[in-house]
């Protein structure tokens, strides 16, 4: 169940990061990064399913479960840092132990999504594939895609 982003909706509230935050006993696994005044965005594990991580972390730390998705135990973590260094996307980040979303494992929904006024976060692939077409068509129609 991957997260799928719309940053047109996105208001930089950093409610995501708040409830994130919550979740997980003061260590958050989502960061909203601001792009000037023109845009924010939130970072998070993309749950890769050919993971560069889980491929560098030789301490067995990130590994996939049963249900395909990248789990971490922080327990076997050396802090090495070579996960941060194979993640394509710099969404895993260390002070000791790495940090990254775990999807919220155990609820139905991850808690940014439920927690994002502007509905900028999703879990249904279908639905933020419509909008990104939908806002391709306008900008298409607009002339802004010359």
């Amino acid at each position: 169940m991957p997260v799928y982003i719309d940053i047109s909706r996105c208001i930089g509230c950093r409610s995501c990061e708040v409830a994130c935050q919550r979740v997980h006993a003061g260590s958050g696994h989502i960061n909203v990064h601001f792009v000037g005044d023109l845009a924010s965005f939130p970072i998070f594990c993309h749950q890769c399913e050919e993971a560069g991580c889980v491929m560098a972390c030789f301490s067995g730390a990130l590994r996939k479960d049963e249900e395909k998705r990248t789990v971490f135990d922080a327990e076997k973590c050396t802090g090495c840092d070579l996960c941060r260094l194979a993640c394509p996307f710099g969404v895993i980040w260390t002070d000791k132990i790495a940090h990254k979303c775990d999807l919220c494992q155990g609820r139905e929904q991850p808690v940014c999504v439920t927690t994002c006024p502007a509905n900028a976060l999703s879990t249904n692939f279908q639905q933020a594939s419509r909008r990104a077409r939908s806002r391709a068509a306008c900008i298409a129609a607009s002339g802004g895609g010359r």
